[in-house]
C-alpha cells in the first residue's frame, strides 16, 4: 500500500465514520420521537410507570441496524487496505472485528439508556422533543463531535490492532516505520515517532511503550506502524524532525 493507498485508507474511514455518525444523529431524533408518542394521552407520572420497563436500548438499536452494517462492512473492507505481512487466521480476524464491533454497540445501549432518563425529565418538566434531543447531544460522548471520534478511533484501532498481530509473528530484527499524514494537526507524540525512523519491535516499545502499536497518539489518530520499506512511503522522519525544532517541542 503507498500513500494513495494509506490516505484513501483514512478517507474511507473518515467518510464512513461521518455516515455513521449522521444515522446515529438521527436515531437519537426518531427514538425520542417516538418515546414521546407513546405517552400519548398518559399523565407524566403514569408515563413515568410505564417506561420504566420498556428496553430502550433495543429500540435503538433496532433503528441504528444501518449504521451497525456500515461500520461491520467496513472493518471487513479495511483489511483489503492494511498491509499485509503476515498470515493471521480468520478467527483472529473476526474476533478483532467483534471487539470493535462492542464499542460501538456498547455505545448505542448507553445512547438508549441516556435517552430514556431524559425522555422522563423532558414529559415531567413538560419539555419539547428538540429540547430533550439537544439535553441527550449535551451527554458528551453522545455528540456529533464524540460520535465521530468514538467510531474514528475504534475503526483506527481495529486496523493497527491487525498489523499488531502480524509483528507478533515477524523476526525481532523486522523494522517498523510510523507512517501516516504530515501537517498541521500532526500530534507532537505522533511526530516524535515520525522522526524516530525504522525501529525493531523492541526498539519501539523500549522508547514509545508497547500501548503505541494498537493506539497510536491516541483519539482520532491517523497514524500507524507498518513494516519498513524501499519507497518510504507516508514516512518523512526528516520532515517530522523539521516540524518538532520549529515548534520548539524538544
Amino acid at each position: 500500500m503507498g500513500v494513495d493507498g494509506l490516505m484513501s485508507d483514512q478517507l474511507f474511514i473518515e467518510q464512513n465514520s461521518e455516515l455513521i455518525t449522521d444515522i446515529l444523529l438521527r436515531v437519537q431524533e426518531e427514538t425520542i420521537e417516538s418515546l414521546y408518542q407513546l405517552k400519548g394521552s398518559k399523565k407524566a407520572s403514569e408515563f413515568a410507570v410505564f417506561i420504566e420497563n420498556l428496553d430502550v436500548k433495543q429500540i435503538v438499536r433496532a433503528k441504528a441496524t444501518n449504521a451497525i452494517s456500515i461500520f461491520d462492512n467496513t472493518h471487513t473492507d479495511m483489511l483489503q487496505t492494511i498491509q499485509g505481512f503476515a498470515a493471521l487466521s480468520e478467527q483472529t480476524l473476526q474476533s478483532l472485528k467483534n471487539y470493535s464491533s462492542d464499542t460501538l454497540l456498547n455505545q448505542l445501549d448507553n445512547m438508549g439508556q441516556v435517552i430514556k432518563k431524559e425522555v422522563v425529565k423532558g414529559i415531567i418538566a413538560g419539555t419539547g422533543i428538540q429540547t430533550v434531543v439537544e439535553s441527550v447531544r449535551g451527554q458528551g460522548a453522545l455528540s456529533s463531535s464524540q460520535l465521530q471520534t468514538l467510531i474514528d478511533t475504534s475503526m483506527n484501532e481495529y486496523s493497527r490492532s491487525v498489523t499488531k498481530l502480524m509483528i507478533d509473528e515477524m523476526p525481532e530484527t523486522t523494522k517498523y516505520q510510523y507512517i501516516g499524514a504530515l501537517d498541521e494537526k500532526t500530534r507532537p507524540e505522533c511526530l516524535e515517532m515520525m522522526a524516530a525512523g525504522d525501529l525493531t519491535r523492541k526498539q519501539i516499545v523500549s522508547r514509545f511503550g508497547s500501548e503505541v502499536l494498537i493506539s497510536g497518539g491516541g483519539y482520532n489518530c491517523r497514524h500507524k506502524w507498518e513494516i519498513a520499506l524501499q519507497d518510504k512511503f507516508a514516512h518523512d522522519p526528516k520532515g517530522a524532525k523539521k516540524i518538532i525544532k520549529d515548534k520548539g517541542l524538544n
